[in-house]
């Protein structure tokens, strides 16, 4: 369920002058000598399901059949091992475990070292898979309309595209590119108030693990401590966590990846009543892995990003990650028409306070409802849904369209949980629930609502009249809610 990952380093040998094999690195090159073990991004792997993935390395000492494969650090998922010899490595077992495991592959020859970091998702559900093996063939004189099947991974917001090839000339694939179909909201819990001083009392942002089932992670609104939560879909704390920094006005948290194949927590200190701020910023922190008990506040690590705004200050609530490429966007809480701004990417260490970076301005002719207070991307990268304080709204990235494009579309309203303060929203980490909560805001509680998604039936069309004689290969892609993705290959003979 891969959003976004480095890109594969190159596969190439540049043959120079070669010196001994003392060489070092981590994922790069030495002198003139480029390498790689590939791929870059490893397959997501299903609990209770055979894995095997195949590894080949290229570059120094590639052909000497004791180069040893090891994992020098992190681990990889209970139930996998990793063996290999020479240029040739694989990864395979059985997951016991669900999660996000991190870690790094060394290759070594003598003193010749190279490490390259990687992570493997474990799914708590059976692969996604294309079901339908073959089409039939097609006329020039007819009209043609044969269905595709899948079925696994989450089961919800299948998405089709040719990823290979092309479809012949007359015929279209139905992308099934459409918001989901929201059930009614029902009562999931109240946040813990135990925890004193106004903690969780005013709670503007909250976003689901994706490594970690059913840990969300939330977060307080202006004039609190710069602290951040780990909590259960019933409110219960996890685990208290804070940042050695001040918090002016933190508005929304979300999750995306990262450095190092990690997920990454984002905290968006850019709320702006007064519209004059020149401090606004986002923090960075790798995701901390949430003990099994809860203990005393954690200090965690964290990157501080500032910004500016090009067309002036602005006040925002709402703050989303595009899965595919790690950029962090924000959403401005005006009703009618927000202004939609993203950040340049790789996010960089000299953004400071005193040299803030300019976002870039993503065009924005959809439709907007009210004020809006808070957003989130699914794992996908196809859906973003945005709150206000009484209504919402999901949108749906169009076929072949990027993840701007998102902001220009109609999207589709749909009944949410109103009557207090409500400033926070996030998909479930498969896409198949939505989960809102508020601020106390004068209540007795601060409750969490959540609502389900329809099942997606699992089937799409290739339709139309055929124009043009030959015989034609393609591939077909599905993808669903969380990110995960199957491939088929085609071939449509027309007469």
């Amino acid at each position: 369920m891969r959003r976004f990952m480095p890109v594969a380093m190159l596969l190439a040998i540049v043959l120079a002058a070669c010196g001994d094999d003392a060489e070092q690195s981590k994922s790069g090159s030495v002198g003139t000598i480029l390498y790689s073990i590939t791929p870059g991004l490893l397959a997501d792997a299903g609990l209770i399901l055979p894995y095997t993935q195949q590894l080949a390395y290229i570059g120094p000492n590639s052909s000497e059949p004791t180069l040893l494969w090891s994992v020098s650090s992190g681990a990889l998922p209970n139930g996998l091992s990793l063996t290999g010899a020479a240029g040739s490595g694989q990864i395979s077992g059985t997951p016991t475990v669900v999660g996000n495991f991190p870690f790094e592959i060394s290759l070594t020859f003598g003193t010749f070292v190279h490490t390259q970091a990687f992570s493997i998702v474990v799914l708590n559900n059976a692969p996604l898979v294309i079901t339908t093996f073959s089409l039939p063939g097609g006329s020039t004189v007819s009209p043609y309309a044969e269905n595709l099947y899948a079925t696994g991974g989450s089961g919800i917001g299948y998405t089709w595209s040719v990823s290979i090839g092309t479809l012949p000339p007359g015929l279209t694939l139905d992308g099934k590119n459409n918001s989901l179909t929201w059930g009614a909201f029902s009562f999931s819990g109240n946040l813990d108030q135990s925890l004193g001083g106004g903690r969780l009392s005013e709670v503007s942002g909250m976003v689901a693990s994706r490594s970690q089932p059913g840990v969300f992670w939330v977060h307080d609104d202006s004039g609190a401590a710069p602290e951040f939560y780990a909590i259960d879909a019933q409110g219960n704390v996890l685990q208290s966590y804070q940042l050695s920094t001040t918090a002016q006005d933190w508005e929304d948290i979300a999750l995306g990846p990262g450095p190092g194949g990690v997920d990454y927590i984002y905290i968006g200190d850019v709320g702006d009543n007064a519209i004059n701020r020149t401090n606004c910023r986002i923090h960075r922190v790798a995701e901390p892995t949430v003990p099994s008990a809860p203990g005393s506040i954690v200090t965690a690590a964290h990157d501080t990003y500032f910004f500016v705004y090009p067309g002036g200050s602005q006040n925002c609530e709402t703050m989303l990650v595009d899965w595919e490429t790690g950029t962090p966007y924000l959403v401005e809480k005006v009703g009618s028409a927000p202004r939609v701004h993203k950040f340049p990417m790789p996010l960089s260490a000299t953004w400071t306070s005193g040299s803030p970076v300019t976002l870039a301005q993503v065009t924005a002719s959809g439709t907007f409802d009210g004020t809006l207070t808070a957003g989130d991307a699914s794992l996908d990268a196809r859906r973003v849904v945005l709150r206000g304080y009484g209504t919402a709204r999901e949108y749906a990235r169009p076929a072949g369209g990027t993840f701007d494009d998102i902001f220009s579309q109609a999207g589709t309203a749909f009944a949410i949980t109103g009557g207090q303060q409500y400033e926070a929203i996030c998909y479930s980490a498969d896409g198949s629930e939505l989960f809102t909560c508020t601020e106390i805001a004068a209540q007795a509680s601060a409750p969490i609502y959540v609502a389900s998604a329809a099942t997606d039936s699992g089937a799409t069309t290739i339709s139309g009249t055929p124009l043009t004689p030959g015989t034609y290969n393609f591939t077909v892609q599905v993808r669903d809610s969380a990110g995960n993705a199957a491939t088929r290959a085609f071939t449509i003979v027309v007469q």
